[in-house]
């Protein structure tokens, strides 16, 4: 069986009941503001510490960027230097053969005329025998405009086509002063006077054949 006391009050404190909750609901909204902020400052702070790795790293990719364009275009400058250098030796080449080629016309035109001369006043025939890459073998008779079977009255001279120089083979027949000849044309290189003495010396074996 329940007792009640006389001194206890059974009357309720609304106005303490309200307050005692007031007070204990703004702790928990200032807790709970104070969590927010703090959770947005934090989220704030991560953002801006990310856009700033974002951002240095954009800057270092620029840079990167700029670097590797100008290594680029260093290696294009050199590449059309090179260009322009082979170019210049291209034209250089084509104006030399053209000179060349316009050189080498002349002096076959020059050549075709000499021996058209030679055969028809001097009743001399000559040709380029054989040849080879650094050397030519020159055929000279004399006395006929066309070669003969025979090989009476010819000579052969060896040509140095690099040093240009004349060296003096064989004659038919052979003179009794062939040595000589050979050290004259060996130190003058003197074609045109050596093929006169020789075209002497067989008129002189001519004549004295005919008597």
């Amino acid at each position: 069986m329940c007792t009640v006391e006389g001194n206890w009050n059974y009357e309720f404190d609304i106005f303490n009941i309200e307050k005692s909750n007031f007070s204990n609901f703004e702790i928990i909204m200032n807790n709970f503001q104070e969590c927010a902020l703090k959770t947005f400052e934090n989220t704030f702070t991560a953002e801006d510490r990310t856009y700033k790795d974002i951002t240095q790293k954009s800057d270092d990719d620029l840079r990167d960027l700029i670097e590797n364009n100008k290594t680029l275009k260093q290696k294009i400058d050199i590449k059309l230097k090179e260009l322009q250098h082979q170019q210049k030796q291209y034209e250089t080449f084509k104006q030399d053969q053209k000179l060349l080629i316009q050189e080498i016309k002349e002096k076959h035109e020059a050549f075709l005329m000499a021996k058209k001369y030679y055969k028809k006043f001097l009743r001399m025939y000559f040709t380029i025998e054989s040849r080879s890459n650094d050397s030519q073998t020159i055929f000279v008779q004399f006395f006929n405009e066309a070669r003969k079977d025979s090989e009476k009255y010819s000579v052969r001279l060896l040509r140095n086509i690099c040093k240009c120089k004349y060296e003096l083979q064989s004659t038919n027949p052979q003179l009794k002063n062939i040595k000589e000849l050979q050290r004259k044309l060996q130190d003058t290189n003197d074609v045109p006077g050596i093929l006169s003495c020789i075209r002497k010396s067989f008129l002189t074996i001519k004549d004295s054949t005919k008597r």
